[in-house]
C-alpha cells in the first residue's frame, strides 16, 4: 500500500475522526441569523440548492468573496469561472482576473473543501462579515460541546489507533479550537491516543509549515509521514507535494485516481487498510 515506512500519521479531526454531519444545519442556522432578512429565503434556498447539487458552488470548488465568483481549479490554475447565478465567465475575463495561481486563504479566498465551507460561502455572498461567520462557527462548536450532541464513534477506530500508538507517532492536526476539539475527542474516547496536538492549525496556508515542525520533533523525513484528511485542500495536496503519502477520505468523489495513494469514501476504509499495513511491521 505504501513504498515508505510510516513512522508519523497525522489526522484531521473534523470528517475525518467522525462522520457525522447534523451539526451543518446548525451552522447554517446560525449563519442565516446574520444574513441580512431580505436576503434569508434566497440563502435557505441555495443551502438546500448546493447540498442536492442544484448549485453552482459544491465541494471542490473556491469562493473568491472580494469578487464574489466561484472558481473551479485544475493544475493549481484557475480553470473556469461562474458567476453566483450560475452563468460563466469568458477565457479573456478569467485570464485578467486570474493570470497566474491562486492564493487560497481563510478569509477571502474560501475553498470548499468540506461541509464547513458550504454555509458559510453562502452567507459572505448575502454580505455577512468574516468575523460574523467565526462567530457563528464558534456557536456550533459551542454547541458541539454540549450534551445535547451526539457522536456516533466510527466503528475500529479508536481501537486501532491504540492499538498502532505504540508502532508509529499519532498527531492531531485541525483547524479547529483547542476547547471544543478536546471535548470532541473525549465523547470519541480518543483524547489519550495522540502523541501531539495542534489545534487553529490554519490549514492550508500552515499545512506545509506544521508538517516541518511534526518532521522536526519526532526525527522523521517526508515519506516518513501519513497525512489523512477529507479535505483535499488542506491536508493532502501539500502533503503530496512535499513526499509525504495521503490517505484521502472522499465522501464527495472530489478526487481523481491521482489525487492521494489511497483514496476511500469513509474511514472504515481506511481503519482496514491501516490495520492490514501495520500488521505487517
Amino acid at each position: 500500500m505504501f513504498t515508505n515506512d510510516i513512522q508519523v500519521i497525522v489526522f484531521d479531526l473534523d470528517g475525518t475522526l467522525y462522520e457525522d454531519t447534523h451539526h451543518f444545519d446548525y451552522y447554517a442556522a446560525q449563519l442565516e441569523e446574520k444574513v441580512p432578512s431580505r436576503y434569508r429565503f434566497m440563502y435557505r434556498k441555495d443551502y438546500e440548492d448546493v447540498l442536492s447539487s442544484k448549485h453552482t458552488l459544491r465541494i471542490g470548488c473556491v469562493y473568491d468573496v472580494k469578487n464574489d465568483l466561484i472558481l473551479f481549479i485544475q493544475n493549481k490554475k484557475v480553470d473556469r469561472v461562474y458567476r453566483w447565478n450560475g452563468s460563466r465567465l469568458s477565457q479573456q475575463s478569467l485570464q485578467k482576473l486570474y493570470p497566474t495561481s491562486i492564493i487560497i486563504n481563510l478569509d477571502d479566498m474560501l475553498s470548499i473543501g468540506d461541509l464547513w465551507w458550504v454555509p458559510s460561502s453562502i452567507a459572505r455572498h448575502y454580505g455577512v462579515s468574516n468575523d460574523e461567520s467565526y462567530e457563528a462557527f464558534l456557536n456550533t462548536r459551542d454547541y458541539m460541546m454540549s450534551e445535547q450532541f451526539q457522536l456516533n464513534r466510527i466503528q475500529g477506530l479508536k481501537e486501532l489507533l491504540e492499538t498502532i500508538s505504540s508502532k508509529c507517532k499519532l498527531v492531531l492536526l485541525t483547524n479547529s479550537p483547542e476547547r471544543d476539539s478536546e471535548v470532541i475527542l473525549s465523547k470519541l474516547g480518543l483524547a489519550h491516543v495522540f502523541h501531539k496536538k495542534i489545534f487553529m492549525g490554519k490549514k492550508p496556508m500552515m499545512t506545509g509549515e506544521r508538517f516541518k515542525e511534526i518532521c522536526r520533533e519526532f526525527n522523521v523525513s517526508y515519506p516518513n509521514l501519513l497525512s489523512i484528511g477529507d479535505n483535499l485542500v488542506n491536508e493532502i495536496a501539500p502533503a503530496k507535494e512535499l513526499g509525504c503519502s495521503t490517505i484521502y477520505i472522499d465522501p464527495f468523489h472530489i478526487g481523481n485516481e491521482t489525487s492521494a495513494d489511497v483514496t476511500v469514501e469513509r474511514m472504515t476504509d481506511a481503519i482496514h487498510l491501516l490495520e492490514d499495513y501495520f500488521k505487517q511491521k
